[in-house]
């Protein structure tokens, strides 16, 4: 009986070691703030599960619902005085020398805020300007007047970048060219911690989309394999099909994304986002301490990450269940005991 006894106590304190030694969770937990609720999204064509979606014609802006912005990211426009005018689209203006400034870099910007004047249901035409315009100031009224009086345009979009730490401060705003001035309402402006082209383009189309009010939608394409796993947009919360991988509809433009189990969440992962496309996409899993990475296509080199990992929480199995069943055998071992030795006692009477 010493021995048994001995050997109930030796597995209590063992378990109740290795629960000391056992590392807390990893993840990151939930802010205390609710996310919004929004509505589901009518749902959208499902997308192969593959590290990159295949490209994809440009869908039809009634054909889903986009995730809506952030509040406090919406620019309060109104335009309604571009109502039947002309508008020049001016070359991509850089305000610093840090950063990419290369020709293609400036012009694809550019081509990016012309596509999407076409578009617009407010502009009698939208003009592409040429590399001969007059070089001018990122904010300097005259000037763009002046190239805007000259190439018969109402109006002037102009788009530029400014280092600011370690992003840049994005903005767009339109000239009046009859009384040379900003138009009221018409300026927007961002900081992006990149000065990648993806993500300016993104950028770019987002607010011209808005600003012009052309009806643009994207996709964020994300593969998370658990069903417990909720989706977070610019932390708003985004409706699943449990499709592999998710579909959700967005406005043009850079997203955060990032997943939560519970209490627990990843850090946010940012996607560029371009109307009638695709995402790069996000692989979600789970691991066996309960961690959440986020890894994108290009980060796997055309690999899939293995399947997330079941974690076990507030089981017996656990160590501290371990410990408090341990702590259970305990009295029984020693009632079992006391009961042998009473029984011992009567038979020597």
């Amino acid at each position: 009986m010493r021995a048994l006894f001995s050997l109930l106590l030796t597995i209590s304190f063992a378990a109740a070691a290795q629960s000391k030694k056992q590392k807390g969770d990893s993840s990151i937990p939930l802010p205390t703030t609710e996310p919004t609720v929004v509505k589901p999204a009518a749902p959208a064509a499902a997308v192969p599960a593959a590290s990159t979606p295949p490209p994809a014609a440009p869908a039809k802006a009634d054909d889903v619902l986009p995730l809506p912005m952030a509040g406090p990211e919406l620019p309060a426009l109104d335009l309604s005085l571009l109502k039947d005018t002309s508008l020049c689209i001016f070359p991509f203006v850089k305000e610093s020398s840090a950063g990419a400034a290369d020709k293609q870099y400036l012009d694809a910007i550019q081509k990016t805020f012309f596509d999407v004047a076409k578009d617009s249901p407010l502009l009698k035409d939208a003009v592409l300007l040429g590399d001969s315009t007059s070089k001018c100031e990122a904010r300097d009224a005259a000037c763009f007047s002046s190239v805007g009086k000259m190439a018969r345009c109402q109006n002037v979009l102009v788009g530029s970048s400014a280092a600011k730490g370690n992003g840049y401060v994005l903005s767009v705003r339109i000239f009046e060219v009859g009384k040379q001035r900003v138009l009221p309402g018409s300026e927007v402006e961002q900081v992006l911690e990149t000065d990648r082209q993806a993500d300016v383009q993104a950028w770019a189309e987002g607010q011209a989309c808005r600003a012009l009010q052309v009806k643009c939608v994207g996709r964020i394409s994300v593969d998370a394999d658990r069903r417990d796993m909720t989706i977070y947009v610019d932390n708003r919360l985004a409706p699943r099909t449990f499709k592999t991988p998710e579909v959700i509809a967005v406005e043009p433009g850079v997203h955060g994304v990032r997943v939560a189990v519970g209490q627990r969440t990843s850090l946010e992962k940012k996607v560029p986002v371009r109307r009638g496309g695709f995402s790069e996409t996000i692989y979600a899993r789970q691991t066996e301490k309960g961690g959440l990475p986020l890894s994108l296509a290009s980060e796997l080199h055309g690999e899939r990450p293995p399947a997330s990992v079941d974690v076990r929480e507030g089981k017996w199995t656990k160590p501290v269940g371990y410990t408090l069943a341990g702590a259970g055998i305990i009295p029984l071992g020693v009632g079992i005991l006391q009961g042998q030795i009473r029984r011992s006692l009567m038979n020597q009477a």
